[in-house]
């Protein structure tokens, strides 16, 4: 496509839109069901410690979050796909429907693999919500106003990830863990009913496609012949492969054993198998609408924005930070799962101001966005690194909130430039998709730096404490923190210093991608940057 310099709003339908209290209730409605899913994402992470105590397989524990993001990924674009064949009204409400029902079996899960596999269940149905309600929070108003709507989302997003910690926190003091998963119930059938009442049918103005598709039956036939299934499958298999060999790696298998070399490279040619795939049918004649477009692919800005965000932004620093900083104030500085969350308000309060920063930016002082991206990546690396840094005594150093800060405020910043650059980039025949391809990268991204914080975790501890730990012990302290309260106090001392060091070097990781987005704005360069025109 040629990309322009500038963006101004394409020519709208009077009345497209809803208007008082219908759009108030839409909106509520999606802004909760939004608000619920990311904050699954990271309302285990103070509650994963007591899960694990209770469920036993702290080594394995974060599949309970992997096992979300892989689906998560995995079925974005077939959702994606549901919504324009079938409606966004419909396929919002049962995804919404999954999300709830397997939030349940979350919460009355009684093994470690029951929760993992219901967790991945979660993830379908949250997938769904995820790509809908983002598709739905932007067509709910006029183009003019986009910039302010897509910084709303990207707030929401943010609060629900953050705020992920301190809700997960409070109820893991009041000792029942499973409210983490059970209290979707009463919220999910809010957003509901919210959204089956005030809605409509076909939201947001028209049907998606010109042709009129009169029974079910011919919208399912549609589906399956549209619906490309194959490259869903290829990049679900290949993320599940990779993240498998990080999460196994140094931990049931050696890094030079068979079964982990069999399943990178396995993960390496499904990607490939991928590649080839979405060339083939965007080149051929055929009704299966590609995972991602060739002409899409061929589009530099948007290569530069999908790659910094997917892999290099909120999916590994993000979930990285909302993840272990909880893990660390626990198990290191010996705090409650409430003050866990408390602590991590400075990182909490910085993301959405980032965010708000971001649009004030780009949308009413038209900063060019590669501008504003170089500034939150440069403040993401900043503050990451310094992070790496901090002591590694039990005591809680309280410099390090101001580093969480500054690494807060880039995230924000670069969450919300994604969220409004996206959609501008590309053709508006390809805003649905593209949103969709850029999400399911972050989630990838997320999946992907969970595993590799994990496996530094556990191969720094399985280094550092196999001369002063025997086998038995080290195995105990792998299957639950609550291990080191079993330990002589000056050998507590020792365990905490050695999970200090790998939250350091967890750090030092997620730094290390927030660096590397730098190199993304290659790709995004132009002589005469894209700015935000209304």
């Amino acid at each position: 496509m040629d990309q322009h310099d500038t963006t101004s709003p394409a020519d709208e339908p009077e009345g497209a839109y809803l208007r008082g209290v219908r759009l108030f209730t839409v909106a509520l409605g999606i802004a909760l069901s939004l608000f619920l899913t990311a904050l699954e994402v990271s309302i285990v992470s103070t509650s994963l410690v007591t899960i694990t105590n209770d469920l036993q397989g702290f080594d394995h524990s974060s599949w309970v979050i992997t096992s979300y993001l892989l689906t998560y990924t995995g079925f974005l674009m077939i959702w994606s796909k549901c919504g324009d064949i079938f409606g966004v009204k419909p396929s919002l409400l049962a995804s919404l429907f999954v999300f709830i029902a397997f939030s349940g079996g979350c919460g009355g899960a009684q093994t470690l693999n029951q929760l993992i596999i219901c967790r991945a269940f979660q993830g379908v149905g949250a997938a769904g919500v995820y790509t809908l309600t983002l598709f739905s929070f932007v067509r709910i108003v006029p183009l003019a106003k986009y910039d302010l709507i897509a910084a709303i989302a990207a707030v929401i997003l943010a609060l629900g990830l953050v705020l992920g910690p301190l809700f997960g926190g409070a109820i893991d003091e009041s000792g029942h863990w499973r409210w983490v998963f059970l209290l979707n119930l009463p919220a999910g059938a809010l957003a509901w009913a919210l959204l089956f009442i005030a809605m409509p049918s076909h939201f947001p103005y028209a049907p998606s496609y010109e042709e009129k598709i009169d029974s079910f039956w011919q919208k399912q036939r549609a589906f399956f012949r549209r619906v490309d299934f194959l490259g869903a499958f290829l990049v679900l298999a290949a993320s599940m492969l990779i993240i498998a060999a990080l999460q196994e790696g140094n931990l049931d298998y050696q890094w030079s054993s068979g079964a982990i070399i069999t399943l990178i490279a396995l993960s390496g040619v499904l990607w490939l198998v991928f590649v080839a795939w979405e060339w083939f049918i965007s080149h051929r004649q055929t009704q299966i609408e590609p995972m991602l477009p060739w002409r899409m692919a061929k589009n530099r800005i948007f290569l530069g924005v999908a790659l910094y965000v997917g892999f290099l932004l909120t999916g590994a620093p993000l979930t990285i930070c909302v993840i272990e900083l909880p893990q660390r104030y626990q198990t290191v500085n010996q705090s409650s799962a409430i003050g866990a969350g408390v602590k991590l308000l400075a990182y909490a309060v910085s993301n959405p101001i980032g965010t708000i920063s971001c649009s004030i930016l780009v949308g009413r002082l038209k900063v060019p966005f590669a501008y504003v991206i170089f500034v939150g990546a440069a403040l993401q690396a900043v503050g990451l690194f310094l992070l790496s840094t901090i002591p590694t005594t039990t005591d809680l150093w309280l410099g390090q909130f101001g580093y969480t800060v500054l690494a807060g405020l880039g995230v924000g910043m670069c969450a919300a430039a994604f969220y409004i650059m996206v959609p501008i980039v590309v053709d508006k025949q390809d805003q649905s998709i593209s949103l969709g391809t850029g999400l399911q990268l972050r989630m990838l991204g997320s999946a992907l730096g969970v595993s590799i914080a994990t496996t530094i975790m556990n191969s720094h501890l399985k280094s550092s404490l196999r001369s002063v730990l025997s086998s038995k012990q080290l195995d105990a302290l792998l299957d639950t923190a609550e291990a080191i309260a079993q330990l002589a106090p000056e050998m507590q001392e020792t365990v905490r210093v050695a999970y200090a060091e790998a939250y350091n070097q967890q750090m030092k990781a997620a730094g290390g991608f927030s660096l590397a987005q730098l190199l993304s704005l290659v790709l995004m360069w132009k002589r005469e940057p894209v700015r935000l025109i209304k």
